[in-house]
């Protein structure tokens, strides 16, 4: 029995999200011992990479493939379209190529959404900051998750009365200058689910900084980073329920073509009291009762 498992980048998120992998796989018999040989490899942000992994994957004889975030379960489903490929956390499943729909993917593809909770995390952002009104969206050009989150907040944004503008950059090393041109534009920086923005958290948040701009991240680490606030879905938890849902397609032979994808709904709100301190952000006592200080 072989699992094979390929993660896009190196980041604690995704991390967190093959570690989880692997213990759902474990909790339901899976473990790299013995009959068991569990393949991990990781692209580190490179598309010649992932396709390359993908394929030594397939040729290794998989008999399941996990997937951890979008760009790498997109180089798995182009690698082999009979093997059963579970996703580890992806936007939108059927807008990345990858199931035909969510609820009957019609591929060899299903798993677990990772689709951020965009609504609570803007009226989280307003309810911290009541005068803001335009939001800049910083997110990458080049990963189809990132841009599917920026169209999917923009219609959410203008629902709650806010104003977006798009900063797409190309690479990492974009960041500082795109951000300048942020100053006078914004009053907030939404981050979209982007595993490039971040692998860069650190850049964005001291730009951020230079500017007195804040910034609302999707996950609970980029909080603790220096974003101010967010409801942050576990990483963790994703990852279980991918490796769970890998287990029973060994175990039952269950078929990924009429799997519904699954959606982690619930996240916690967390703040940074040290940032919001810092940009002289006033805490309000309903977001400290209902949420945790994640400062480091």
């Amino acid at each position: 029995m072989t699992i094979g498992i390929l993660q896009t980048t190196s980041h604690v998120s995704l991390d967190d999200i093959k570690e989880g992998v692997l213990e759902g796989l474990k909790e339901n018999g899976y473990a790299d011992t013995g009959d068991v040989n569990i393949l991990v490899e990781n692209g580190q942000g490179n598309q010649n990479n992932l396709h390359t992994m993908a394929t030594h994957l397939v040729q290794e004889g998989a008999d399941i493939l996990i997937g951890v975030a979008t760009p790498a379960c997109q180089a798995l489903a182009n690698a082999t379209s009979d093997i059963p490929i579970v996703m580890a956390a992806v936007a939108d499943p059927v807008k990345s190529g990858l199931t035909e729909s969510e609820e009957k993917p019609n591929t060899n593809v299903t798993g677990v959404k990772n689709q951020a909770p965009v609504e609570k995390q803007l009226k989280l952002a307003q309810e911290l900051l009541p005068k803001a009104k335009t939001v800049g969206l910083l997110y990458s050009s080049g990963e189809d998750n990132a841009r599917t989150e920026a169209a999917r907040t923009h219609k959410i944004a203008e629902k709650l009365g806010l104003t977006t503008k798009d900063y797409p950059v190309t690479s990492t090393n974009d960041i500082p200058q795109m951000m300048q041109q942020m100053k006078g534009e914004v009053d907030v920086i939404y981050l979209p689910i982007d595993n490039t923005i971040a692998t860069a958290m650190d850049t964005v948040v001291a730009e951020a900084n230079k500017l007195e701009l804040p910034v609302v991240p999707t996950v609970e680490l980029m909080v603790e980073q220096g974003g101010i606030a967010t409801v942050s879905i576990s990483q963790t938890a994703i990852g279980v329920k991918a490796g769970e849902m890998a287990a029973d397609i060994l175990t039952n032979d269950t078929k990924p073509q009429t799997t519904p994808v699954y959606a982690l709904k619930d996240g916690d709100v967390v703040y940074n009291k040290a940032q919001l301190k810092k940009l002289g952000i006033t805490l309000p006592s309903t977001v400290a009762k209902k949420g945790k200080d994640v400062s480091r």
